[in-house]
């Protein structure tokens, strides 16, 4: 195979990147040890100790980006981000070659990957202003999650009640505009904050509009109980999203959270954590035949987990946790169906810092409907040199099918009642490296071993097409990452990934299997400009394994002012025709004024 990759790209390395960790944190040409990653082992680590591949998004480090969305910002991290619509209306997620459903997304913890299908997994109920930061694992998750963290996990981290009054607003092309309000106040033992965001767009063509609103609370008491509750109501036009007709879709989620730390005698620490999830999607096919092919569907999971921290001397602890849950589905398509499901898990952790650090851990799960599955797992990392630390891991991940994979019928397709969760085996090794001050790079290579894959085959076009287990697809592939700090206000970084995925020989059909990035490539930069302005671009690249590829390039410019922030800024400024999904087309140009606090 041949692949030609412009020079533009090799010279736009050298000039762009997006910022993954705040730059100040490398000052001293170090990796930024006192960071600490949540998601990547059971119990919170520092930087310096990860033995996985991780990407951490800050705060700050969004703010630099030119994006609307939770997608927007996967995207510019690097991953293969399926959207239909702009601004994160509908969007897939996929890691590593996964499909949509193969990604695990988290909301402080707590699952967010809906029953019926994974296109709803990007309905993420966080106001934009509501996040802390964004940690993406890459890579087996099942071992600490669960199902579906096949090719990663994507975990949303909420920012702490705080006190003040925020407000921006926002316009653009298309009829494009969007505005955010959020309010905090303690008292006493209280801190609360609230949180809306609100934006719609006439659409860049015809019923291609949208239109979305997200709300959240959030009540800490003390430090260590947490209520949290939002919401996000969306309605867009979906022209070809699914076949060629003027569609339309509906599409609501609510998530209530309550957390509770208690740290017990002699260094044990215990968390506690329940939740409900509720998720309305209503699809009409036809807007000219209203009735005609419509559907609606409510999910609901509820469940509760507790988790355990016991330290075993001054290098080691052990990590117990329990889980046990529901989900449910009231469908008039799909019909009403349940399952229930419980697990434990274990990760002992032994480390030495600045030098290594191992972390084998084990995790059991039981369905009432798909049985139980094993996950196991390993991870370590060595400091070879205090330049250079090497990482390590391998684990089983598992997914089990959704409820629209096991019941869906149409006069095109037929599901089956009898699918069984799909399992892989994935390994990676890695390094991170200095290779001089205030820079800092990583190389990894993983592979992934499925059996059972599910998806959607036929033999001939006239055939319908019918879900199964039959695929074993082996994937590899290679990433490379590197980033530069140019002192506390400019940065740049630049990522490439190469991903090979092979399913053998077949006699049938695919539809969902082997859709994937192929090559991709991103980059961007803040730096400022003369005259108070300052300016943060991004660009990518994707060639997808079908041969379709694409360049995107984004940016905005900024003047600050005592008070607030004014921007301009642009999407897809090489006015590029492109579809990220088969058969969608994605906007053109489009530009935009924004207008928020400093």
């Amino acid at each position: 195979m041949t692949f030609r990759f412009p020079a533009v790209a090799v010279l736009s390395t050298l000039l762009l990147a997006p910022p993954f960790f705040d730059a100040a944190l490398m000052g001293a040409g170090n990796l930024p040890d006192e960071e600490v990653v949540v998601t990547a082992n059971a119990s919170p680590v520092p930087f310096g100790n990860l033995s996985r591949s991780v990407a951490v998004l800050t705060r700050e480090d969004i703010a630099r980006l030119p994006v609307h969305s939770i997608p927007d910002i996967l995207a510019h991290a690097g991953a293969d981000v399926g959207a239909r619509a702009p601004s994160g209306m509908q969007a897939d997620i996929r890691l590593r070659g996964s499909s949509f459903s193969q990604v695990l997304v988290l909301v402080d913890g707590v699952r967010l990957n809906d029953s019926q299908t994974g296109h709803h997994n990007a309905d993420i109920p966080v106001p934009m202003e509501d996040i802390e930061r964004i940690e993406v694992l890459l890579g087996p998750g099942s071992s600490i999650y669960g199902a579906d963290a096949f090719g990663g996990t994507v975990h949303i981290i909420t920012r702490a009640p705080a006190p003040g009054v925020r407000a921006a607003v926002g316009a653009g092309a298309h009829g494009f505009a969007e505005g955010s309000l959020s309010a905090g106040f303690e008292k006493g033992t209280l801190r609360q904050s609230f949180s809306v965001t609100a934006g719609r767009s006439s659409g860049f063509r015809h019923d291609r509009d949208f239109r979305a609103v997200t709300f959240a609370a959030r009540s800490q008491i003390g430090k260590s109980t947490t209520l949290a509750v939002s919401h996000a109501d969306r309605e867009f036009g979906a022209d070809g999203f699914y076949g060629p007709a003027p569609s339309r879709e509906w599409t609501n989620q609510t998530l209530v959270s309550l957390s509770r730390s208690h740290g017990i005698a002699r260094g044990v620490h215990a968390d506690f954590r329940g939740w409900y999830r509720t998720h309305g999607d209503r699809f009409l096919y036809d807007v000219r035949t209203p009735g005609l092919f419509e559907s609606r569907h409510r999910t609901h999971a509820a469940g509760a987990s507790a988790r355990a921290r016991v330290p075993l001397g001054d290098a080691a602890a052990l990590t117990l946790g329990g889980e046990a849950g529901a989900d449910w589905i009231a469908s008039g398509t799909l019909g009403d169906h349940s399952f229930s499901r419980s697990s434990l898990s274990a990760e002992l952790e032994w480390s030495a810092p600045k030098r290594a650090a191992v972390y084998p851990g084990i995790r059991f799960d039981h369905y009432s409907n798909f049985g139980s599955a094993v996950s196991p797992s390993l991870s370590a990392s060595l400091w070879a040199t205090p330049r250079i630390r090497l990482r390590s891991s391998i684990g089983r991940a598992f997914r089990i099918p959704t409820f629209t994979e096991l019941h869906y019928r149409d006069p095109n397709h037929e599901a089956s009642p009898r699918l069984g969760p799909e399992r892989a085996w994935s390994a990676e090794l890695g390094a991170d490296f200095i290779p001089a001050a205030d820079w800092l790079g990583s190389l990894t290579l993983f592979s992934r071993r499925e059996t059972d894959v599910i998806d959607w085959v036929r033999s001939t076009p006239g055939e319908k097409w019918r879900t199964a287990n039959i695929r074993r697809l082996r994937t590899g592939g290679i990433e490379i990452g590197l980033r530069h700090a140019l002192g506390p206000h400019a940065g740049l970084e630049t990522r490439y990934s190469l991903i090979v995925s092979d399913a053998g020989s077949v006699d049938y059909v695919s539809k969902y299997v082997l859709d994937y990035a192929r090559h991709g490539w991103v980059s961007a930069a803040h730096f400022p400009l003369p005259l108070g302005l300052r300016s943060r671009q991004s660009l990518g690249y994707k060639r997808r394994a079908d041969g379709r590829g694409y360049w995107i390039l984004d940016g905005a410019v900024e003047r600050v002012f005592p008070h607030f922030i004014l921007g301009v800024e642009g999407t897809n400024l090489l006015d590029n025709a492109y579809q990220e999904i088969r058969g969608v087309d994605m906007p053109g140009r489009w530009l935009g004024i924004s207008v928020r606090p400093r």
